[in-house]
């Protein structure tokens, strides 16, 4: 379970960002389910909601995300998650910190991650682990490029043009988690059409992710994300390989989007 919700520390953010328009707003909220599939077999493992908030931090206008995350009652027996990330950007889009609340069965810490220095070649950052009160880690990291938290690094994806990005072309980014840089490969596969059923489909980039990281089953095309063709840029359909079967993940509703969801077709019913 820690690896099907480990995802969404990547993905449901998906900060659509351009150099001469910040595309979201204050008031936000996106809302997804979570499947895990394991053969034929696949059982709603829980939820996720993001929100965002704009007010003015240390005198500059930023912007402060927040990822919920909690396990539905069939697997908090199995095992309980109610996880928290929260992020806050300039509307520059540089990061300037991020926390994790992480409560995981019997498993708990908040993690701060600072960042000191951000820019092309340069990125230094403070991070902090406490659990139950008792210091587990603080230390400084650094990365010779831009390196961004887990929901900033969003920011990056999105940012890049996807209509002028070549097909199959690849970008990469990094991220920080805990005590470890992790590398990411991005690819664009190009325009789709997701069709959720019989009357409502959407006009889709399909991008798919490299990750240097163990939690994947295999680190090619360990993550596919179906992203909407329109300015907000939002993942409609997220499929992920796990150690262990597989996730999907779905946009079910979402509220205050800064423009109109032009991605989406509905056909009507005969």
């Amino acid at each position: 379970m820690k690896q099907l919700f480990l995802i969404f520390y990547f993905l449901l953010t998906l900060i659509p960002v351009h150099a001469t328009d910040f595309p979201f707003r204050g008031g936000e909220e996106l809302t997804f389910d979570i499947h895990y599939k394991y053969g034929l077999v696949m059982l709603k493992a829980g939820t996720a909601n993001y929100k965002v908030v704009e007010d003015n931090y240390k005198n500059q206008k930023s912007y402060l995300t927040t990822m919920d995350f909690k396990t539905s009652s069939f697997f908090d027996k199995i095992f309980k998650i109610r996880d928290t990330l929260r992020s806050r950007v300039t509307e520059d889009f540089q990061p300037l910190f991020s926390k994790r609340l992480i409560n995981e069965g019997n498993y708990q810490f908040t993690e701060d991650v600072i960042f000191n220095k951000f820019s092309a070649s340069y990125t230094e950052v403070r991070v902090r682990r406490e659990s139950r009160q008792v210091s587990k880690f603080d230390t400084i990291l650094f990365s010779n490029s831009m390196c961004y938290d887990m929901l900033s690094l969003m920011a990056y994806i999105c940012s890049l043009n996807f209509s002028q990005m070549g097909n199959m072309q690849e970008e990469t980014a990094s991220a920080f988690i805990g005590r470890e840089k992790v590398a990411v490969t991005i690819r664009n596969e190009g325009q789709t059409i997701l069709e959720k059923s019989e009357t409502l489909k959407y006009k889709t980039y399909k991008i798919a992710l490299d990750f240097s990281d163990s939690n994947f089953n295999e680190s090619k095309n360990a993550i596919e994300i179906w992203m909407s063709d329109d300015k907000n840029r939002i993942p409609i359909k997220i499929k992920a390989k796990l150690r262990i079967g597989a996730a999907e993940v779905y946009l079910t509703s979402w509220k205050n989007l800064k423009y109109p969801l032009s991605s989406e077709v509905k056909i009507p019913v005969k």
